[in-house]
């Protein structure tokens, strides 16, 4: 089990009401991604590059890794996988599709 820093829950809570701004419903996909690391111990994260423009999950991966940034300097450890995926092809609105899953160490489950 973790616990965040309030600068972290804050870090957080600006995040989401960013995100939902600009998907312009609540999604809170900041709070979901932290809900997820404390139930199950770990989070994927993917997001589409090289697209020609800054795709709307390219945003919301760069918000985690602030929130990833701020929970490793809470003293909470993360391990970082690299998603494998069999896309050596771009997708049907270009770029190519990338995850990392994140886990955080000496997690056990509820």
């Amino acid at each position: 089990m973790f616990k965040l820093s309030e600068r972290t829950k804050r870090l957080v809570e600006a995040l989401d009401k960013k995100a939902n701004e600009r998907a312009g419903y609540n999604d809170n996909p900041m709070s979901g991604a932290i809900d997820c690391l404390t139930r199950f111990g770990k989070f994927e994260i993917g997001w589409r590059e090289s697209c020609g423009s800054t795709d709307a999950t390219m945003h919301t991966y760069r918000a985690w890794c602030r929130v990833a940034a701020s929970m490793k300097r809470d003293g909470i450890t993360l391990m970082e996988e690299r998603g494998k995926h069999g896309n050596g092809y771009a997708t049907i609105k270009g770029g190519f599709w990338n995850s990392i899953i994140y886990r955080v160490e000496g997690h056990t489950t509820m």
